[in-house]
């Protein structure tokens, strides 16, 4: 699949889910207690944006970022009736990442792109949270089904260098990952 079927695919499927609730990934609402108070957080790769919903909901300035501008729309609409103010950006995060130092928190769920590490770990300012939860192993029945798009087994620590790992779980299909920035 090329790079634009991809994205008509995404827009597809987020304009279908439109009305569903968007939830923040489980690692983010488990760990929510090692959030600052104040700060810059991006959610990336957002999707329907419930990690971003979820951040500026506790008072942090979000940046939301994704290439498939129906799951942008929802959430400035969702967040808008929420009261809340975030800032979405229809943008690919791969060949646009972010800059270095310019988040306390970046929030990643159901996305891979393995050569984007490197920027996520320059993009944390000092002490900075990276939130981390994706596929893990072979499929079994739930999440992509081409392995480029799932971790392996006790993978995820070391894409992560020289970050702190202050959680890390692997479950059935699943990993996820809290880490702070030195």
């Amino acid at each position: 699949m090329d790079e634009q079927e991809r994205r008509t695919r995404w827009q597809r499927c987020y304009a279908e889910s439109a009305g569903d609730i968007p939830q923040a990934c489980s690692v983010l609402r488990d760990h929510s207690h090692l959030l600052p108070s104040e700060g810059d957080a991006l959610d990336l790769a957002c999707g329907r944006g419930g990690n971003a919903l979820m951040l500026a909901g506790l008072g942090l300035r979000v940046q939301a970022w994704d290439y498939a501008e129906s799951a942008l729309n929802a959430l400035e609409s969702r967040a808008q009736a929420a009261g809340l103010s975030l800032h979405t950006q229809c943008r690919d995060v791969v060949r646009q990442p972010p800059a270095p130092g310019s988040f306390d928190v970046i929030v990643v769920s159901n996305f891979l792109a393995r050569n984007l590490f490197p920027a996520l770990v320059e993009a944390l300012r000092p002490g900075g949270l990276l939130f981390y939860e994706t596929w893990l192993g072979e499929r079994q029945g739930r999440g992509p089904q081409d392995p480029a798009f799932r971790l392996v087994p006790g993978e995820l620590p070391q894409l992560i260098q020289p970050l702190q790992a202050l959680h890390y779980q692997e479950s059935e299909d699943r990993a996820s990952l809290v880490a702070r920035s030195p």
